[in-house]
């Protein structure tokens, strides 16, 4: 029997895998594709799909500090002599990873950004024979972590100033997973005042640097335009929906045979396509490649392996927020069903305080829960059907989706019982409660503000269904109710909402919530209700001003 060669399990350094003689599928291609596209290229993928394994083995291709030819040879890229000339170990690299910049406070997350940006500093101590006495001041200040925020905004744009000033050389700056410590300054809320920060480090090295020969970023999302993308001239960008790099991040269907037949499972087939297959890539089947690792190590166990290796926050916070359509809609997905949607690749976190449904089908389809089946808009319009991926993140839509609909679900209509059962105060406190909580991922300050109460509204009721129709936005008497919920049995109490954005002009949030009760009295909004025999009906008037909700019941 041969001797296997060892799975890099756990492993991202691409020179420690190619040294130890390591299980390694051949990625190297990717370097010319990156010489011959722009001059910054953004490339998303979902988490575990090689993108740190590939930075590490470009910061090992073209940096001029190390003489790297061993680790290239017999590889594809060997083969590219002009490539291998020109470029193989001839430029400086800056290479910044930010896989691991989590933190719960922006002052923590700061530090861990600077430490990150002094390492790089220190790595490069040698050239400050090369910086004037100024320059040299404020790079041993770096060095030393005593340098002030200012010092570090424009500390990437003036590392490659010095480093081309000692080499000669423009410099390959390459960033891995620049949208983590965003993605936690979201999550924790201090979004606004980080993305300025992080804008201008990172926008600075990347718009009109004249020393810079090309700059690679990955991530999972393109959720961070804003400040930092913004006035990129020559800018590629390779997301899941574009046929850039489309076959370099994941397995194709070939790569996986090769590594099934290699380790002996090729009786696994059927079992692979079925758990780990679906990932559409630009047109091109993909396998997840994390778990066919981790399948090969457990000797063709089929097990769900990606779904695990990650907290989700922020798909599990949309979908807490998320209105009763997408958790149907999520639902159907669960069936097999295919659902349409528009996917917006320019996505920014603005974007995601709304939580509108393209924003949170888009997520989840650069996250890779959702894969696209085929594009279903006009020609110039992103508009996909789409579906869950595979065996594997079906069970994580079974289990942690479907987990966070029906406590939200329960949790909800337990609020919405207080009112039925006439607990008005208690049905109030309880609702103003849920405002506090989610408002500040909410945007109630734009053209319809109403829409997160509406949401809101309907994502109590949703899993009332059986006892009640509800009516949304329907008209009913001389007007348009707000929701509008029907008992089926005629015993129970009709309930009608109404919304009302609060005026300074009204005086106070009293008077606004007044006038939504008295809207629902003029305008015979009971009128749809009592046709149906009910007697009893509530009427809610629900006044709001961002956080400050004034609530009247009668």
């Amino acid at each position: 029997m041969k001797n296997l060669k060892r799975l890099p399990i756990g492993r991202s350094d691409f020179k420690s895998i190619i040294e130890d003689n390591m299980y390694y599928i051949d990625k190297s291609m990717l370097i010319k594709e990156i010489i011959e596209s722009g001059d910054v290229i953004l490339i998303t993928r979902p988490r575990r799909f090689g993108k740190t394994l590939n930075m590490s083995m470009m910061k090992n291709f073209f940096r001029n500090d190390q003489d790297n030819k061993h680790l290239f040879e017999g590889l594809k890229i060997w083969e590219e002599k002009e490539i291998i000339e020109k470029y193989l170990n001839k430029y400086p690299v800056i290479y910044l990873t930010f896989k691991d910049a989590k933190a719960n406070n922006i002052e923590l997350l700061k530090r861990i950004i600077m430490e990150e940006i002094t390492k790089i500093y220190i790595l490069n101590e040698k050239i400050i024979e090369k910086l004037y006495k100024p320059e040299k001041e404020i790079y041993n200040k770096i060095m030393f972590k005593k340098a002030d925020e200012t010092e570090y905004m424009n500390s990437l744009k003036n590392l490659s100033e010095y480093l081309y000033r000692y080499y000669k050389q423009k410099v390959i700056l390459l960033i891995d997973e620049y949208d983590t410590q965003i993605q936690q300054s979201y999550l924790n809320g201090y979004y606004n005042e980080f993305i300025n920060f992080m804008g201008n480090i990172l926008g600075n090295a990347l718009k009109d640097n004249e020393y810079l020969e090309k700059g690679v970023l990955t991530g999972i999302t393109r959720v961070a335009k804003e400040s930092i993308f913004t006035g990129v001239n020559n800018l590629d960008v390779s997301t899941i929906v574009g046929k850039l790099f489309n076959d370099k991040f994941g397995l194709t269907w070939e790569e996986v045979e090769e590594t099934l037949k290699y380790y002996g499972l090729e009786y696994e087939k059927e079992k692979v396509i079925e758990w780990y297959n679906g990932y559409n890539f630009g047109g091109k089947e993909i396998y997840n490649p994390y778990s066919i690792i981790n399948l090969a190590r457990n000797k063709g166990e089929i097990k769900y392996y990606w779904i695990n290796s990650s907290g989700n926050e922020l798909i599990k916070q949309l979908i807490r927020q998320s209105t009763a359509e997408v958790k149907t809609k999520i639902e159907e997905l669960i069936e097999g069903k295919t659902i349409e949607s528009s996917i917006d690749e320019n996505l920014v976190y603005g974007d995601l305080d709304k939580s509108t449904e393209e924003s949170i089908w888009t997520l989840f389809l650069f996250t890779g829960y959702l894969t696209w089946v085929e594009h279903v808009g006009e020609e110039g319009e992103p508009r996909y059907s789409l579906r869950i991926t595979n065996k594997e993140t079906l069970q994580f839509f079974k289990k942690t989706v479907m987990d966070i609909i029906k406590e939200s679900k329960i949790h909800y209509e337990s609020i919405l019982m207080e009112l039925i059962h006439e607990n008005y105060e208690e049905f109030k406190i309880a609702f103003k409660r849920i405002v506090e909580r989610t408002i500040s991922y909410f945007d109630v300050s734009g053209e319809e503000p109403e829409r997160f109460y509406h949401g809101l509204i309907l994502g109590m009721v949703v899993g009332l269904s059986k006892k009640y129709i509800v009516k949304s936005n329907r008209e009913a008497g001389y007007g348009r109710a707000d929701v509008i919920l029907i008992p089926k049995e005629k015993k129970e109490p009709g309930i009608i909402f109404e919304f009302k954005k609060h005026y300074i002009k009204e005086g106070n949030l009293k008077n606004s919530a007044e006038k939504g009760i008295k809207q629902i009295e003029e305008k015979g909004y009971e009128e749809e209700i009592k046709s149906y025999g009910i007697e009893k009906i509530i009427k809610v008037a629900i006044a709001f001003d961002k956080k400050n909700v004034e609530i009247i019941v009668k």
